[in-house]
Order: structure tokens, then C-alpha cells, then sequence
């Protein structure tokens, strides 16, 4: 069976189309994983680190993604307990974003003790634990 040139040149010009477009959807899926690959940041902080019994405590939760601020975070919620009393009952409250990637929580402690906080963030299909302790006198 003979080939004929032109049919040889259609050939090789689809085969080259082919793998020129197969390289370029790899690239931009490639691209893609490495940016959902980069994890959420989470900074908590607790202010005062150090309070009197009856007096508030405020939580923030600053969250980024590759350096951008998280404002539609889908779940935020700062769980706190007092880890001086066995068995202790952990409160956990969920918050709204306050704007530029911060949730604020501000709550009155009334036991004295050694506390921790865990802000359980989820955003861009991650989840992130970051957690803390502090006293109340």
C-alpha cells in the first residue's frame, strides 16, 4: 500500500498538534497542584497572654494564601478549655471573618487556670490547627 506525500505531511502535522496541546494542558495542571499545594497560614494570637479571672479574653485568627488575605474562609472556630481541671469541657465557637483575613473571638473567663485554644480554620480545601496557651489569675 503506498502512502502518498500529502498524506504523509497530514500525518505528521496532526502528531505534532497533538503533542504540542497535550504539553500545554500538563503545564497549566501542573501549575494548578503547585498553587493548591500551598498551604493556608494561620496566625493565632491571644491578647492578653495573661488575664485576671472575669476579664475578656480576645482570640484573632489571621488567615493568608500565598500572601493574599482569606476572607471566605468556610469554617472558623476557636475551641478552648482549661487545662488545669481533669476532664474539662471544651467550648467551641464559631466566628465570622472581621475583615482582611482576621475572626475575632472575645470571651470572659471566670476560672482561673491554664487555658488552650485551638483555632480550627478551614479555607481552600484545607483544614489548619495552629493552638496556644495562656493563664488566668
Amino acid at each position: 500500500m503506498k502512502v502518498s506525500r500529502k498524506s504523509g505531511l497530514l500525518a505528521a502535522i496532526m502528531l505534532a498538534l497533538v503533542v504540542v496541546a497535550g504539553c500545554g494542558r500538563g503545564e497549566s495542571t501542573e501549575a494548578q497542584a503547585d498553587a493548591a499545594l500551598e498551604p493556608i497560614q494561620v496566625e493565632l494570637e491571644v491578647t492578653p497572654s495573661a488575664l485576671k479571672a472575669g476579664e475578656t479574653v480576645k482570640f484573632t485568627a489571621k488567615v493568608t494564601h500565598r500572601g493574599e488575605n482569606v476572607d471566605d474562609a468556610k469554617e472558623v472556630m476557636f475551641e478552648f478549655w482549661n487545662t488545669s481541671v481533669d476532664n474539662a469541657k471544651h467550648s467551641q465557637v464559631k466566628v465570622k471573618g472581621a475583615g482582611e483575613g482576621t475572626y475575632v473571638l472575645e470571651h470572659t473567663l471566670k476560672e482561673p487556670g491554664t487555658y488552650e485554644v485551638i483555632s480550627h480554620v478551614t479555607a481552600r480545601d484545607q483544614h489548619s490547627m495552629p493552638s496556644k496557651q495562656f493563664t488566668v489569675e
